[in-house]
């Protein structure tokens, strides 16, 4: 079986965003709000991704800011013991997998000691949070091997030492990723059959970065043989080029064909998948519904439900194909994206736009104060003559629905992508 997640951020969650903080704001009671604001984010997203079948999330490792930075004295552990509580819980109840990966500055293979230490505290933070939601083995800090620094062997040694060296609570918790520039998945297994840690196979990476010989299957099977139980299900990164972006840029969504594709190749493997893509998790839920045999109507005229705005400010023919697809009793979930792939690429049409932005309207204009209902209907009518006013016209729009907590359109996309 093949299990889909994404990483760090929703688009379209009511109440999972994260708040940051810069150092110089970083008060006690500033960082208290602040923590506690995250962590309720968390355990929104833990019931959202229960809700929609994400069976593996990533955390952000912002989610307790400035957490390693030496000025920051903030002591997250004692100030948050009822919210990490909270969360603890939820986190056992919805039994997600969950994930962490440090940033690009957490390099612990540089040949600076001062950077080793702060990537020291950095793992350590991590490996601190999750012990403390009281996540399993299964619950994985991923790690990039670092830099080759011209000498990529002295760069390997530097970092199976600092590994080695590592507390046996926080090396136990890492697996090693292949990178799309230096060190690829042999270099990852190496290090990581000298340590005892569990290889991430990033197929992405692995394209722009292979080893010279042997097939992608032929190193995929050799990252999940690195995994044992107590690790959990092995893992793998998957993502697609963006298009016109630079080598290595990750795409906006995943594209169905490719993934399709991709999917075949798992077949008779047991992983789990992480999603790294731009739109989070609603490529999760495209994916997962892509490859769920026998998806429901319902399942599909849920996600329509999502997306029927965006779709009605493009195309008034996709939006009633949409509509006639879906009063099949098994409408095809490739039928149904790849129609929505081929809308959502479309130019938004003024005409369009106002026609759904006054269905969205129907939903709230009962709330519009005068000052409001004036502003809103004076913006709608400038979309007739292009969608210049469109982002005025949504902010009316979603300011409304929240304040009044119209959860069919807080749910829509119409006002996130």
């Amino acid at each position: 079986m093949i299990r889909y997640g994404f990483a760090c951020k929703t688009i379209g969650v009511s109440g999972a965003n994260l708040t940051a903080i810069t150092l110089a704001r970083a008060t006690p009671e500033n960082m208290l709000g602040v923590c506690r604001h995250n962590l309720r984010a968390l355990e929104t997203m833990l019931r959202y991704c229960a809700g929609a079948h994400i069976p593996l999330m990533r955390i952000s490792s912002d989610i307790i800011p400035l957490a390693s930075h030496p000025q920051n004295s903030f002591d997250w552990r004692q100030q948050l013991q009822a919210e990490l509580a909270s969360a603890q819980a939820t986190l056992a109840q919805t039994g997600i997998r969950v994930s962490m990966h440090p940033g690009q500055y957490t390099v612990l293979n540089s040949p600076r000691q001062d950077v080793v230490e702060r990537a020291v505290d950095d793992l350590t933070f991590h490996a601190d949070f999750l012990d403390a939601l009281g996540a399993k083995g299964s619950a994985r800090i991923i790690l990039h091997l670092g830099g080759g620094y011209g000498d990529r062997a002295s760069a390997l040694a530097r970092l199976q030492d600092n590994l080695l060296a590592l507390p046996p609570q926080v090396r136990n918790r890492i697996s090693l990723e292949n990178d799309e520039r230096v060190f690829t998945i042999e270099d990852a297994l190496n290090i990581c059959g000298k340590c005892g840690l569990p290889a991430i196979f990033d197929v992405f990476h692995h394209s722009l970065n292979a080893p010279a010989h042997g097939t992608q299957a032929y190193w995929l099977d050799r990252a999940v043989e690195s995994w044992s139980p107590q690790h959990g299900r092995p893992k793998l990164h998957y993502s697609q080029q963006l298009a016109d972006g630079k080598p290595g840029m990750h795409s906006r969504f995943i594209g169905m064909k490719d993934f399709v594709e991709f999917h075949g190749s798992l077949e008779g493997r047991d992983l789990d998948v992480m999603l790294e893509v731009k739109d989070k998790n609603l490529s999760a839920v495209k994916c997962i519904n892509l490859t769920t045999p026998k998806l429901t109507r319902h399942e599909l005229t849920r996600e329509w439900a999502r997306y029927k705005y965006l779709v009605l400010e493009r195309d008034q023919a996709a939006y009633n194909a949409f509509r006639a697809m879906l009063k099949a009793d098994a409408p095809d979930a490739r039928e149904f994206y790849s129609l929505m792939e081929q809308t959502l690429e479309k130019e938004i049409y003024g005409p369009q736009a106002r026609n759904a932005a006054e269905h969205v309207w129907g939903y709230v204009d009962k709330f519009a104060t005068a000052a409001e209902k004036k502003r809103a209907l004076a913006a709608m009518t400038e979309l007739h003559n292009g969608p210049a006013a469109l982002p005025r016209v949504k902010r009316v729009l979603l300011s409304l629905a929240e304040r009044h907590a119209v959860e069919y359109l807080l749910q829509s996309l119409y006002f996130y992508l």
